[in-house]
């Protein structure tokens, strides 16, 4: 059997498949965000906290 010399014959091999990113690529992207609200949920969490403490 002879192989044709052309090079429009050759069989090329399929591209690799398109990962998925993960969900939370968008919010890693603008990390500052997400700091801002770590920060406000450690806050709010502290202003509840030490809401009946007072000092004598």
């Amino acid at each position: 059997m002879n192989a044709p010399s052309s090079s429009a014959s050759r069989i090329v091999p399929p591209q690799p498949a398109q990962l998925k990113t993960p969900s939370t690529d968008a919010f890693l992207k603008d990390f500052t965000l997400v700091a801002e609200a770590a920060k406000r949920a450690q806050m709010a969490c502290l202003m509840r906290d030490m809401e009946g403490v007072g000092l004598s």
